[in-house]
């Protein structure tokens, strides 16, 4: 019983790196799910190892052989890392089991994971940032994001769920189609390809509109739109900085000239008042000496 049970965990440590040791645990991989409210894959295994197999009995948590993102959650600094997926030929799947082909299209895929899908042969004239290469993935489905104008389309759904600082729950909805963006989007009442809103143009969510930013109730620019100034206001800017460096040139001009005055008026009054005091010690002694004269001759 005991070498049956060691005899899948040495077949399956020949598929990995000798030099990484496999997670002891039991495991299933038909308990691989998404989370209801923020979609991050779950597993019975950690965020570094994925399940080997459906058989809870012998499968077991090894470690992951490929990633999806370029820094990986769950693996701290120092610790190896799975290598990446070469792009646009090859994509890792959620669990990490290793790199697989692309999917053609009316295949299965996972959630939002567009880069799991084959391009189409036109795939430059359909690329966008609301998709990959041509390709989407909506309801799970590989299909190509070439509807037109007047076509059927597909919509896909989902919210994500989350809870802010007071506590409270926030729904966030994302809407994803397969027309061709971003100038069209698929109309979720009659599921046909229509033209994209403007800027200013009601709307009820991010995907009727061109910005892909629906506010208020009306499409707008995304935050991330870079702010442009109108010539005048540039103009209006340069002349008042100009104006204020002039008035700030004037004014310490003018404090200077008055400290200068001011140092002027000093010099003039302590020049002034020691010419005085010279005068007074000449007279005092001028006076002095005639008086000692005065008294001298007196006396002779």
């Amino acid at each position: 019983m005991l070498f049956t049970l060691l005899l899948p965990a040495l077949t399956l440590s020949t598929l990995v790196s000798a030099s990484v040791s496999v997670q002891v645990g039991h495991c299933s991989s038909d308990n691989n799910r998404l989370d209801p409210a923020s979609k991050i894959f779950l597993s019975d295994c950690s965020d570094q190892t994925f399940c080997s197999g459906r058989d809870p009995t012998t499968s077991i948590c090894v470690p992951r052989q490929c990633r999806r993102d370029e820094f990986p959650f769950g693996i701290a600094a120092g610790e190896d890392v799975p290598p990446l997926c070469l792009r646009g030929s090859t994509f890792c799947p959620d669990e990490g089991s290793g790199c697989r082909a692309l999917v053609p299209a009316g295949n299965a895929c996972e959630l939002n994971r567009d880069e799991q899908c084959e391009a189409p042969q036109d795939w430059r004239d359909l690329v966008s940032e609301q998709n990959f290469n041509g390709s989407i993935c909506l309801r799970q489905l590989c299909m190509y994001a070439n509807a037109t104008l007047g076509d059927r389309c597909v919509t896909d759904n989902t919210t994500y769920i989350d809870v802010d600082f007071d506590g409270e729950q926030i729904n966030s909805a994302v809407t994803r189609d397969n027309c061709q963006s971003p100038q069209l989007y698929c109309n979720p009442t009659d599921l046909v390809c229509e033209p994209t809103l403007p800027l200013n143009a009601p709307c009820q969510g991010d995907r009727q509109c061109s910005s892909l930013t629906c506010s208020a109730g009306k499409c707008v620019n995304p935050p991330e739109t870079p702010l442009r100034i109108a010539p005048w206001q540039s103009a209006l800017t340069a002349a008042a900085t100009l104006g204020a460096m002039l008035a700030t040139c004037i004014l310490l001009n003018l404090l200077h000239k008055r400290h200068r005055l001011d140092r002027t008026r000093e010099l003039r009054d302590y020049y002034y008042e020691q010419t005085s005091l010279r005068r007074s010690i000449i007279a005092l002694h001028t006076a002095a000496a005639d008086k000692y004269v005065d008294e001298k001759t007196s006396r002779y």
